[in-house]
């Protein structure tokens, strides 16, 4: 089942949330084995979420009250967001040990709807990279899942649970998403709080729901998003949508009548043909729908950018400068080389900020003088990829697919699979982007994208193998100062995406 159609069965009092639960970790402990998309399960406090959840919906029928749609409903969290009194590690030996001191904005909303927290999934080691190594790909164990919530990912597509939380700093939602065949939303930066997530670089870093399907991540969006005392850049965009965001296609025969999708020519780096054949094949669906796609030029990114990746991850890590052996090699390098960056001059930090801006309003100005709704990309730029072929890659590099235009514009993006490659078999998504501020609008289109094409429903086959994850008990929460139980996790300093234009 979907996120969707499990709240449907749950809030009738057709399904237990211990039931739906029993399944989750039934399948889990029969199958993760060969995938390893989990770091940590927690079954005590997840059965007494469950039981929880299933007296809240009994209530809510009694009385004929609303329940929120994530009531009962299984998650796994990204190994960066913290929850009071349960290890937090990035996956790392860095933070052996670690126990958050109090919760993440994201988890505190979803424990006060009711979800029940399963466990934590893997992430590429303190979400640098583009490939989380140690989690196979539920479609081929011996290919990557994509980073760096590749472990939320695979715990979607392997069906151990049906709503997942990932983080998105350059593209880390939209690989996985496309390499294993499921739905992520990139939202609008500040319109979910990051507050108590462990940071790569804050002013990119945005929180992103992922599901099955492109309503199972919309159905989280409408829990998560909004203002929260703890992270003041969420106030200051505009208001939720009353009624929450959309779970379902309006259908009808051209029920994208009048949207235009600008289809980008200047794609970089540019996807095998395989790939591009799927989003060809994808906008070709759109138009059958009733859009209008027309070619668009992207506008370039300044050079600039890098350095303010850099000194905002130098930041962060300068508190682990004595533990650089226990990260993983590559990654100790690229610490080493974003501690370094603190020495790089103010001026040159603020003219990435200048420079920035400009980017947004070359951005915001395509989407203008072209009068565009979308725009539609590649989900990645690479065809499969084995699990240690990007070690030591970034995901602020952007070498494996066309995904900073959407961090240094904070523009909201959906990404949903399209299709296979024809080379390699592996899943092929799409991204939508919008301009920020517009994501009601562009999940609607995914909605009526992801209706025609309904590749979510296709189910990877797995190997049986018992899973060897830990099993992990509610503790005392460690003394701070932050959420995660680090030093400098809260941001010194955000920036909210320029207005669209027009």
């Amino acid at each position: 089942m979907s996120a969707v159609e499990a709240a449907a069965l749950l809030h009738a009092g057709e399904l237990h949330p211990r039931e739906l639960l029993d399944a989750c970790l039934d399948r889990t402990r029969s199958y993760d084995g060969a995938i390893g998309a989990w770091i940590r399960l927690y079954p005590e406090v997840a059965y007494a979420a469950a039981e929880a959840a299933g007296e809240r919906l009994a209530r809510a029928r009694r009385d004929r009250t609303p329940a929120p749609l994530v009531c009962g409903l299984p998650i796994a969290l990204k190994d960066i967001f913290a929850v009071s009194g349960l290890p937090l590690t990035a996956s790392s030996r860095v933070l052996e040990g670690n126990i958050a001191a109090g919760h993440s904005g994201v988890w505190r909303r979803l424990e006060d709807a009711g979800a029940v927290l399963m466990g934590h999934a893997h992430t590429d080691e303190f979400a640098i990279g583009v490939a989380t190594p140690q989690v196979g790909n539920p479609w081929n164990t011996e290919m990557s899942p994509g980073g760096s919530s590749g472990g939320s990912a695979a715990v979607l597509a392997a069906r151990f649970a049906p709503l997942a939380i990932g983080s998105d700093t350059g593209g880390s939602v939209r690989f996985p998403a496309s390499a294993c065949g499921v739905s992520s939303i990139k939202p609008t930066y500040g319109r979910i709080t990051s507050h108590g997530m462990i940071p790569l670089t804050w002013t990119r870093d945005h929180v992103g729901p992922m599901g099955r399907s492109v309503a199972d991540a919309s159905l989280m969006m409408t829990v998560l998003a909004g203002a929260d005392p703890a992270d003041p850049i969420t106030a200051l965009g505009p208001d939720v949508p009353e009624g929450g965001y959309p779970v379902t296609a309006a259908g009808g025969a051209s029920p994208l009548a009048g949207v235009r999708i600008g289809l980008p020519v200047n794609t970089n780096p540019a996807p095998p043909e395989a790939v591009q054949r799927v989003v060809d094949d994808a906008a070709r669906v759109a138009e059958s729908l009733g859009a209008v796609t027309v070619p668009v030029t992207m506008p370039s990114l300044p050079e600039s950018l890098a350095t303010g990746d850099q000194v905002e991850m130098g930041a962060y890590h300068q508190q682990f400068t004595d533990r650089l052996g226990l990260y993983r090699p590559e990654n100790a390098v690229a610490a080493g080389t974003a501690v370094a960056s603190l020495a790089v001059p103010v001026g040159d930090y603020l003219t990435f900020e200048r420079d920035r801006l400009r980017y947004q309003s070359d951005y915001n100005r395509m989407f203008v003088d072209q009068d565009l709704d979308a725009i539609m990309l590649p989900g990645a730029s690479v065809d499969g990829a084995r699990r240690q072929e990007f070690l030591g890659i970034s995901v602020t590099a952007g070498v494996t697919g066309p995904v900073r235009w959407a961090n240094y514009s904070g523009a909201p993006v959906v990404t949903l699979p399209a299709g296979y490659s024809a080379a390699t078999g592996m899943p092929v998504g799409v991204q939508l982007g919008a301009r920020p501020w517009q994501d009601e609008h562009l999940i609607g289109i995914g909605l009526e994208l992801q209706e025609a094409l309904p590749i979510w429903r296709d189910e990877p086959q797995l190997v049986a193998a018992g899973a060897r994850v830990p099993e992990v008990a509610q503790v005392q929460p460690g003394p701070g100062p932050d959420p995660t139980n680090t030093i400098g996790a809260a941001a010194p300093v955000r920036t909210l995406p320029m207005n669209p234009i027009g």
